[in-house]
């Protein structure tokens, strides 16, 4: 494999020659243009001392809202100012065992309740590829960072996007795995039943291998492109999308069929006739709601105090950003019920069902679609223009990517080729649960095979 500029073929190349100089040159990145795009929170100053491991040396930043000992993990509210976990993370702590260089703690849109990850306690988080545009969110530093080539890889999370978004937006590839395929232990998630930690990266094999470390799985299945049946499902996921985002998502699926990819038009419906994007318009953030106001307190409790005392009320009363103070406090002043959390659940089922029922009928290895309807836009903006409508940014960037984060299947985001200068676009693949070891494997076909025709 090529070093890629930024990939960890090419990091693995820099530390080939000086491993010291790679240590000290991703510190000073990460002060530099890491804080002036607003990537980097806090930096660890601490160089490694002779790694060892599949990811020796190599440097790694995390999102902001995953602990990791001896420096604060703030979520990026103000109420987590200058709060300390004793311990890192278990995804942090395999990571550090496999001998990666842990840098620093990166961005977030605050609490991860976003897509834009304009932060108003920290200031935006700024897109390497335009600094005048949004990264996505809500991990929009762990992407950027990757996008910036300041680390070969970093970590994020996802609830209903927060992976893929950023990737589609910066240009990398993103990926969130199965939920509960990660170890969650030491991430503050907003929704147990649906975040999960994920891997951006410049390549889908650099995913691959991060995600066999944190896993153990270190098996990818061998087939061609040939072999691969894409489904392709039209009603809604084709919706509402700049015309630069269809041109280019259009030219990827003509260029994989023309690849020998065979690609077939499949609906997710479900049995009692609704789309997963009706069915996760219905539960989708109820789901979250409930969750947050019934989980997100337990951690805080291995803090020390002040920390350890504080409510979801307490942390809403001192939140910067407006969009997210006015989710909190509908979340509490109107809280989800028993009754109508149960629903979810059972609009949850119908989704897996339908993914499931499509995956089946059409013999499907994964469906690919348009991850995000519209490139990432100018920073403080509430609204993207579509074809002369005016939609909220948060759920039209959102619209594609929460049913299969419902439904808690694996999804990648990988970049499609755009004309010179234009600004990314993501192609998002999904594949049934727990078939994430199988789903890397078919979108690093896919990448290939899109990278021929650039």
């Amino acid at each position: 494999m090529s070093a890629f500029p930024g990939s960890i073929a090419d990091f693995r190349a820099r530390l080939a020659v000086d491993p010291e100089a790679v240590a000290r040159a991703a510190r000073e990145s990460a002060h530099g243009p890491g804080q002036e795009l607003g990537i980097y929170w806090a930096v660890n100053e601490n160089l490694p001392d002779a790694p060892t491991g599949p990811l020796a040396g190599l440097p790694f930043c995390v999102k902001d809202n995953v602990k990791v000992a001896g420096l604060p993990t703030t979520s990026g509210t103000p109420a987590l100012r200058g709060a300390v976990p004793p311990r890192d993370a278990e995804l942090v702590a395999r990571l550090k065992a496999a001998g990666a260089d842990f840098v620093g703690k990166v961005g977030l849109h605050e609490l991860g309740f976003g897509t834009t990850s304009n932060n108003a306690m920290f200031g935006p988080v700024r897109n390497p590829r335009d600094p005048s545009r949004v990264p996505g969110g809500s991990s929009g530093g762990s992407a950027a960072a990757v996008a910036a080539g300041l680390v070969p890889f970093a970590i994020g999370n996802d609830t209903g996007g927060s992976m893929r978004i950023p990737a589609a937006f910066c240009g990398v590839v993103g990926m969130r795995p199965t939920t509960h395929r990660y170890p969650g232990a030491g991430a503050n998630v907003i929704s147990p039943s649906r975040d999960t930690c994920g891997v951006f990266a410049h390549t889908v094999v650099d995913v691959a291998l991060v995600d066999g470390v944190i896993t153990g799985e270190s098996e990818l299945p061998s087939f061609s492109l040939s072999e691969l049946r894409l489904g392709v499902p039209r009603r809604d996921f084709f919706d509402k999308l700049e015309p630069a985002v269809r041109e280019a998502i259009e030219s990827a699926l003509d260029a994989l069929r023309l690849a020998g990819a065979t690609l077939i038009d499949t609906d997710l419906i479900a049995t009692d006739g609704r789309s997963v994007h009706e069915l996760a318009e219905f539960a989708a953030f109820p789901m979250v709601a409930y969750e947050t106001l019934h989980n997100f307190e337990a951690n805080l409790k291995e803090l020390d105090a002040p920390f350890n005392a504080l409510t979801i009320s307490d942390i809403a009363a001192q939140v910067a950003s407006p969009d997210v103070k006015a989710v909190l406090e509908h979340m509490i002043a109107e809280p989800i019920t028993d009754e109508h959390y149960a629903q979810t659940l059972a609009a949850r089922e119908l989704i897996r069902q339908a993914y499931a029922n499509a995956f089946e009928r059409d013999n499907l290895d994964a469906l690919v679609y348009p991850l995000v309807g519209f490139v990432a836009p100018v920073i403080g903006g509430a609204t993207v223009n579509i074809e002369g409508e005016e939609l909220p940014h948060f759920q039209t960037s959102i619209r594609n990517t929460d049913p299969g984060s419902t439904a808690g299947q694996p999804g990648i985001s990988i970049p499609v080729p755009v004309a010179a200068g234009a600004m990314p676009v993501g192609l998002g693949i999904e594949g049934p649960v727990n078939s994430d070891r199988r789903l890397l494997s078919v979108s690093a076909l896919i990448e290939e095979a899109l990278a021929r025709v650039e």
